[in-house]
């Protein structure tokens, strides 16, 4: 397999896992959709983009993805199969049926784009993120994050592909956004036409290119490299009054909210280098917890060195809003009070943001793999 960064290599691949179970509802529907939409774009940018599409535990009574769906109409696609014997060697007893992190991480890992992209089969990216990202002028120091705006897909579900965003746009009912130092809500319900005005702000230190509508989150990163000199200054010895006001600060369970990251719905977006994605060795692969496990990869990049960039609120990423009833009852090993003492250690550099082993995303197993191309 080439290195990502070679001349065959796409830009940027699409890690995505999913099983043909119906999962949400109409499930063959949402995933016809979902190609119909990407599909005039791997046309008008050929090479652009690489899908890897994960199929974790398939039902033995049903097709495979591979063969349920018509994938070649978006060019690239690696098909991967975790097979059921493999599955439920990780799973163990409190796995459910798909573990999505583990195989997000098995798309990342064996594909070959320069960045990759984790989004979900009811996800439709704005084209003018897409129109960005075909400029191939991202920045491999950023890892990049955009506002979820929530629309009811029933209006939309008989509407072919290249209508899908306009459509999505008029049936908008929440935003996901990011933290702001106005404590603001972060999964606001809007209404369509004030949804534009709900999206992620700017904090005090951010630059927006006004050419691309990004958002470059420098303070963050500075805000932590000032932490980090001060925390060797106090356990040197240094005190002082401000000194002591910063380091109660540092020690409080919710240290990470001072850095104002994007955490909210980032496993429906995250798009990052490949090569952070190897650094950290990966999204949190956990069958104890489900909830809130993609925020774990936000601060896991931060720490580990990569600025956030924000699309800002020209641009859009739509989730068709499914039923969740499959997610219910699962008995989540940690509150998210647990949950919040862990990311501030990851941020303030107490615990280590690689938290998987070499191993992440299945990478001492030989899989199942085809590849499609159109």
């Amino acid at each position: 397999m080439p290195e990502p960064g070679g001349t065959a290599d796409p830009y940027v691949s699409v890690a995505f896992v999913n099983r043909n179970d119906g999962y949400g509802g109409d499930l063959e529907l949402r995933m016809a959709r979902f190609i119909e939409y990407y599909a005039p774009y791997t046309r008008r940018w050929p090479g652009l983009f690489e899908f890897v599409v994960c199929d974790w535990n398939p039902p033995p009574d049903k097709k495979p993805l591979r063969e349920a769906f018509d994938w070649a109409a978006l060019g690239d696609v690696l098909h991967v199969t975790v097979p059921p014997e493999v599955h439920r060697r990780v799973a163990g007893a409190r796995g459910r049926p798909m573990l999505d992190y583990f195989g997000r991480n098995v798309a990342i890992r064996r594909s070959r784009g320069v960045f990759s992209l984790v989004i979900n089969q009811d996800i439709y990216v704005g084209g003018s993120v897409l129109e960005l990202i075909s400029r191939k002028a991202l920045s491999e120091r950023h890892f990049y994050r955009a506002d979820r705006r929530d629309f009811d897909f029933g209006p939309c579900r008989d509407l072919p592909g290249d209508r899908m965003e306009a459509a999505a746009a008029r049936q908008v009912f929440a935003i996901h956004r990011r933290h702001s130092s106005a404590g603001l809500e972060i999964s606001p319900r809007v209404e369509p036409s004030t949804a534009e005005a709900a999206a992620s702000g700017m904090e005090a230190g951010d630059v927006l290119d006004p050419a691309t509508g990004i958002v470059d989150c420098r303070s963050a990163q500075r805000r932590r490299r000032t932490d980090r000199l001060y925390d060797l200054l106090w356990r040197g010895g240094w005190r002082f009054g401000a000194h002591r006001a910063w380091r109660r600060e540092w020690l409080d369970p919710g240290y990470y909210t001072r850095f104002y990251l994007h955490t909210n719905a980032s496993g429906d977006f995250l798009l990052a280098p490949r090569a952070a994605f190897e650094r950290i060795q990966g999204m949190l692969e956990s069958t104890e917890i489900y909830m809130h496990t993609d925020s774990y990869a936000v601060m896991q990049l931060f720490a580990a060195g990569w600025r956030m960039a924000v699309f800002d609120r020209r641009h859009a990423v739509y989730h068709a809003d499914h039923d969740r009833s499959a997610r219910a009852g699962f008995d989540e090993a940690m509150s998210f009070a647990q949950h919040e003492a862990v990311f501030s250690d990851i941020v303030r550099g107490t615990r280590s943001w690689t938290l998987n082993g070499p191993d992440w995303g299945l990478g001492d197993l030989e899989l199942p793999t085809a590849r499609q191309r159109a």
